[in-house]
């Protein structure tokens, strides 16, 4: 009875996280509008990896998005899609994230939805900062995850 009691009050947590992640375009279209030079409309999906450098200890995680883009030619533009984050454990959840592009750094805002495994019911979101490599693109993101 004591050990049960004791992993209830463990399982139940709020902790912020700051992460590094890695990401390749697998895919991507684009197509000019012709309104004016240089603005496309695109559609991407990447894939990737996650290191956490603040909060608890984890494995390096795996990472999909899948994401459209209004772009400009001055260097601006505005983001939206939605990612997976694949645990090693086989624990997964979903975000659904918002951007705008500045001088090829996208500045953002994610909402985390529908954990499984050890992420079930969780809540959380984060900040993200990510630079274009071309084909490559790396995020700085801190959030908060609360697991209930």
């Amino acid at each position: 009875m004591i050990a049960i009691a004791a992993q209830a009050a463990i399982a139940a947590e709020k902790f912020q996280f700051k992460s590094i992640h890695s990401n390749v375009a697998t895919v991507s279209e684009s197509i000019e509008i012709g309104d004016e030079p240089g603005h496309v409309i695109a559609m991407f999906q990447a894939k990737g990896v996650g290191v956490r450098q603040v909060g608890p200890e984890e494995a390096p995680y795996k990472i999909e998005i899948w994401g459209t883009g209004d772009y400009r030619d001055d260097g601006t533009g505005e983001e939206q899609g939605y990612g997976k984050f694949i645990f090693a454990d086989g624990s997964s959840y979903y975000e659904r994230w918002i951007g705008k592009v500045v001088d090829g750094q996208g500045k953002g805002t994610a909402v985390y939805f529908n954990g499984t495994g050890r992420f079930a019911g969780m809540k959380g979101g984060s900040k993200f900062e990510c630079t274009s490599l071309g084909d490559r693109f790396v995020c700085d993101v801190e959030g908060t995850i609360e697991i209930p």
